[in-house]
């Protein structure tokens, strides 16, 4: 590895008198529940840089459906760092996570992370770091349409990148909207409102989350302001879709983690790219966005920006790199 290993980890992963390191394996129970996410958005913007210089190779997630769900697989690998990351996981009944971190001078396995909690935290870096770059700064108002387990960790993530002052929180369970509610109100300070039906209050929202699971639209496009920046982050199948096909084409900024990734694999693109109102050649991934060199659409209805994610295994790498140094705090 690049830095030393933290010292949380030193008593475990070490190169012992047989030269081989001992494996780490961390579950939700070892990852901290307060995160610094300005340190792993930074982790993450510079990991993209070194995918955009060709230092780094992502793996694209690999997919086989079955009859009682679907096993992805999907990677990453950091020639500068001389590491690699698998992360594999079956979405059936439930869902849950391996992630395995390894050396590429050895090839041996250096860290092995089970559970949600660091699926969750890689998301909101991902959708923090496009927030920083995509949002207006001037941002205050969020609004959250889900309110599942990725929502607090979101929330937490765009509240680091921006002052928010006001969250709007809209779930069809009442239980989780008032748990969501307390946590935010009470860990940052921050004003909650709970929103049974997505509604015309929207309209105020500068920053729009939606982390659901839903197959139909969760927000009519009527409801979504001129200014507004949007993060899709919850559908990730073809049959699965957050945001209305004319609320994409509205957006003057379209951005994804990975087209590759996503022009098949995601409701929202399949449908906005099939329709002919969005150009693939128009789409700017994350490569584009940490190097400035953002693709802008000219003469659309809103001065929108869109960013629907579905995770890429540079991400993966770039916390389990921080787990692995002590550095995710």
């Amino acid at each position: 590895m690049s830095r030393s290993t933290g010292q949380k980890f030193r008593n475990t992963v070490q190169q012992p008198n047989n030269s081989r390191m001992v494996m780490k394996i961390i579950s939700d129970e070892n990852i901290p529940d307060t995160v610094n996410y300005r340190d792993v958005i930074g982790e993450l913007r510079g990991q993209f840089l070194t995918v955009a210089e060709g230092k780094s190779k992502i793996l694209h997630r690999k997919r086989v459906t079955s009859m009682s769900g679907t096993l992805d697989v999907m990677g990453a690998i950091s020639e500068e760092d001389k590491i690699g990351v698998v992360k594999s996981y079956f979405y059936g009944k439930n869902i849950d996570f391996l992630v395995s971190l390894f050396s590429t001078e050895t090839s041996e396995i250096l860290l092995a992370i089970t559970g949600k909690k660091f699926t969750r935290i890689r998301t909101a870096a991902a959708t923090g770091l496009a927030t920083d770059i995509l949002s207006r700064k001037d941002s205050r108002l969020l609004a959250c349409i889900g309110a599942g387990f990725q929502s607090i960790e979101q929330i937490r993530a765009i509240s680091q990148v921006r002052s928010i002052e006001e969250v709007i929180i809209s779930d069809l369970n009442t239980s989780k909207m008032e748990s969501l509610k307390s946590t935010v109100e009470k860990e940052m300070g921050i004003d909650a409102a709970l929103k049974e039906k997505v509604d015309s209050d929207f309209l105020n929202a500068d920053i729009i989350i939606t982390a659901t699971t839903s197959k139909t639209p969760v927000i009519s496009d009527q409801f979504i302001g001129n200014e507004t920046y949007i993060n899709s982050i919850g559908s990730y199948l073809p049959e699965m879709k957050e945001i209305e096909t004319q609320s994409i084409c509205k957006s003057r900024i379209i951005a994804v983690d990975s087209l590759e990734e996503t022009e098949n694999s995601v409701g929202e693109m399949i449908d906005s790219i099939s329709s002919g109102c969005v150009s693939k050649e128009h789409i700017n991934e994350f490569t584009d966005l940490v190097t400035g060199k953002i693709k802008i659409r000219e003469n659309t209805e809103r001065a929108t920006a869109f960013f629907k994610s579905i995770g890429v295994g540079i991400e993966d790498l770039a916390v389990a790199k921080m787990i692995y140094d002590g550095r995710l705090a």
